[in-house]
């Protein structure tokens, strides 16, 4: 059960959605970038992007592996993920970035959270500055991405283009604050999160139908291009961006029980994704 309140964001998340267009997220680049004073401390913007969950394609001992591919037409080695698991599978089946077939269907991925996702690749670009981390949108929240974007006042052309390159965020907007009744986590308020839209679509629904106070303010679902929502953790004060927090996928959950124990790496593989129910999250 989740107890609900309104918090409300100075800055709109609505105009977040203005961001660089690339066949994916790349992220390395925002590391270099000195934070602001007063905020979010690093160690707790990792934190925040360590219940983000990817799928890394990896070599034979685990590692993130390196393939040849075409970003915005640009040949290049690039070390892929997904921010899910049709995602991955579109990379297996040759639909991204350009791949040879046989090595796009040979790929294996692994769990890993964006967080991690990050450090493992620090010093792996470090040493090649031409690489590329890309994470690859998921097929599946296109559609409402785009037309949560167009909403949000994004040119058509732009808004089109965002959702079909960038992983997603999205939030409720103005921010909802929950809290868990029970759990580790008993008491402590955020604002959710997710990389799918229906999960904060069902909270903004049910906060609408429970509380006319909250009706009132008319909350909706906003769409965040990742690179976007990142830049806000890292540049915005510890007062606007606290409480923001990421809801880990079900899908990705359940994927992550299901290979817990094997050999590093598994295969995306077409029509075997668990199927995610509410009680996931």
């Amino acid at each position: 059960m989740l107890a609900m309140a309104v918090l409300s964001l100075r800055r709109p998340l609505a105009g977040l959605a203005s961001a660089g267009l690339l066949g994916g997220a790349a992220l390395m680049s925002a590391l270099l970038v000195p934070a602001p004073v007063l905020a979010l401390p690093e160690a707790e913007v990792s934190a925040k992007l360590d219940t983000i969950l990817l799928l890394m394609a990896v070599n034979d001992k685990g590692q993130p592996r390196t393939v040849a591919a075409k970003i915005d037409g640009r040949s290049v080695n690039a070390y892929l993920a997904a921010i899910s698991i049709a995602a991955a599978e579109e990379i297996t089946a040759g639909k991204r970035y350009g791949l040879d077939p046989k090595v796009a269907k040979g790929l294996r991925f692994a769990p890993v959270s964006l967080a991690r996702f990050n450090l493992l690749l620090g010093p792996l670009l470090k040493a090649k500055p031409k690489d590329l981390g890309v994470i690859a949108p998921d097929p599946a929240q296109v559609a409402v991405a785009t037309t949560l974007l167009l909403a949000q006042n994004v040119p058509a052309a732009q808004a089109r283009q965002l959702a079909a390159l960038q992983p997603m965020i999205f939030c409720p907007e103005p921010g909802l604050l929950v809290s868990s009744n029970e759990g580790p986590d008993k008491g402590k308020q955020f604002v959710p999160c997710a990389t799918e839209a229906e999960f904060v679509d069902t909270i903004v629904q049910r906060a609408i139908k429970e509380s006319p106070k909250i009706a009132a303010t008319k909350p909706k679902v906003v769409a965040i291009p990742l690179n976007s929502f990142i830049a806000f953790l890292r540049k915005e004060p510890e007062s606007r961006v606290g409480q923001l927090r990421v809801v880990p996928s079900g899908r990705m959950f359940n994927l992550i029980q299901q290979i817990s124990g094997k050999q590093p790496g598994t295969r995306a593989q077409p029509g075997t994704s668990p199927e995610a129910k509410p009680a996931d999250r």
